[in-house]
């Protein structure tokens, strides 16, 4: 074709007006990463359905065998993925666990395969040959097959790809590869944009929600727009403020140190946080976060408020007066009597920036069977309160990693927990709220570090809160 014209709703778009090669444009076309034909392919392969879990990518990871044996070593199988960068996708699958030891290895399961060709699809297997040592276990080396090495030590990127060891590429010493070679497989070189390494599990998975891509691309992507969201300007309202609700203990406090840690890059503490007979929150608290990179800070606020808990309730009037604007900041609740005209720094006549806009129940996972009968009462009397000021609701689930154990070894487990499910739909049955709008998410509390899945999974929730705040906003408008 001599060009391509794409059409939408704001109009027509050119592929020649587009500031893309036409190697960056194949190139994104591939993509580096197994598709659905792809885990149907090595599927029929390894003879049983599979799923397949991300461990090890280069160009995310860095090239290192220190680092590759760090992520995949002790497993289980996996498969190794070659993306060419003439658009020739093939690799190897290994039956045992990556070593940093063990020298040359036999595994006779293992097999050597082609996914595409110049860009087109063309799978082929090839088998091994017979039992003679086949794989290479050894610190310095990245995932090295007979007839089949990627790289040893570290491999920087050059240029646009990653030069791989190219000696013995396919040459039919060790597996079968019939009347292919090294030239018709990978156009006789093993230079790639990236390389992949995935655990193979048995059993092919659906998630109970569509999960995120877990890529430091996606935490970056929710951080960019967490921090360019304003609030409508017509409003005069600075920025949004999200009241976070719930019982003692569920984790609404640690719900603001997790979302500050994400900004400030490392764990931090701003509200206290832990265990304890009665709430540790007894004041009313606006939390400002700061974004570090540019010194300003976020366009909302985290609204903390006392615990829920049976016999020092928060009182309904206050939560009213909190949910109208008429509750200072660092108001500190009194259980026996609620606020009033005289109380030092009520606002007698708040405005729309003074409001909540957002509410977020913070409910514990690990719990939502056994929550006492006065706390959902409670919940469910905040819940017709937020119905007559038509101000959203939505739940944060917090401890899912006690929820299920698999989580607990893995966050990215998540949407395919038939635990973690369950519990969401408890919850969304508890309160009467969609399911859509239950959002589980695991607070930083154990962790000494950040990690991507977690941050993803916190600030997913938060942008949510920040659509839903800006929905009330136009409404008001």
């Amino acid at each position: 074709y001599n060009d391509l014209v794409i059409i939408t709703k704001g109009g027509r778009v050119k592929l020649s007006e587009l500031q893309t090669t036409a190697k960056d444009f194949k190139t994104e076309n591939m993509g580096c990463c197994l598709k659905d034909r792809d885990i149907l392919q090595l599927s029929s392969w390894l003879g049983e359905d599979c799923h397949f879990k991300l461990l090890y990518k280069i160009s995310r990871d860095g090239g290192s065998a220190e680092k590759f044996h760090e992520l995949c070593d002790n497993k289980g199988p996996t498969v190794t993925i070659f993306y060419n960068t003439d658009n020739n996708v093939y690799g190897g699958y290994l039956s045992r666990s990556w070593q940093r030891s063990g020298g040359w290895i036999t595994d006779g399961s293992s097999f050597l395969f082609q996914l595409y060709s110049n860009r087109k699809w063309n799978p082929n297997m090839f088998e091994v040959k017979d039992t003679e040592s086949n794989v290479y276990f050894d610190e310095d080396h990245g995932p090295k097959f007979e007839d089949l090495n990627s790289f040893s030590g570290i491999i920087e990127k050059t240029s646009d790809y990653y030069e791989m060891i190219k000696d013995d590429l396919f040459r039919n010493s060790y597996y079968e590869t019939r009347d292919n070679d090294a030239e018709s497989i990978a156009n006789g070189h093993n230079n790639v944009t990236d390389l992949e390494v995935y655990l193979v599990k048995e059993g092919l998975r659906k998630p109970w929600q569509e999960p995120p891509v877990w890529e430091p691309q996606t935490l970056e992507s929710l951080k960019k727009f967490i921090g360019s969201f304003e609030p409508n300007e017509e409003l005069n309202v600075p920025e949004v403020n999200i009241l976070l609700v719930g019982q003692v203990g569920a984790g609404k406090s640690s719900v603001v140190n997790t979302i500050n840690s994400i900004w400030k890059g490392e764990i931090s503490t701003r509200s206290w946080a832990g265990s304890s007979e009665h709430s540790l929150t007894t004041s009313f608290t606006r939390y400002k976060i700061r974004d570090p990179s540019t010194g300003t800070y976020l366009k909302f606020r985290l609204c903390d408020m006392r615990g829920l808990e049976g016999d020092m309730n928060v009182k309904s009037e206050d939560i009213a007066s909190l949910l109208d604007g008429h509750i200072p900041n660092k108001y500190k609740f009194n259980p026996a009597a609620p606020a009033t005209k005289d109380t030092p720094g009520f606002v007698k006549e708040p405005t729309i920036k003074d409001m909540i806009h957002t509410v977020v129940f913070v409910i514990d996972g690990s719990n939502v069977e056994v929550m006492p009968d006065e706390i959902v009462k409670k919940l469910k009397d905040i819940k017709e309160m937020l119905i007559v000021r038509d101000i959203p609701l939505m739940v944060f689930e917090t401890k899912i990693d006690k929820v299920c154990s698999e989580v607990d070894k893995d966050v990215e487990e998540v949407f395919y927990s038939e635990t973690v499910k369950t519990s969401v739909d408890k919850v969304a049955d508890v309160i009467a709220i969609p399911r859509s709008h239950v959002f589980p998410i695991k607070n930083y509390e154990k962790e000494g570090s950040l990690q991507t899945g977690i941050s993803i999974l916190a600030l997913r929730a938060l942008k949510q809160a920040l659509l839903f705040s800006e929905d009330f906003l136009e409404n008001q408008s």
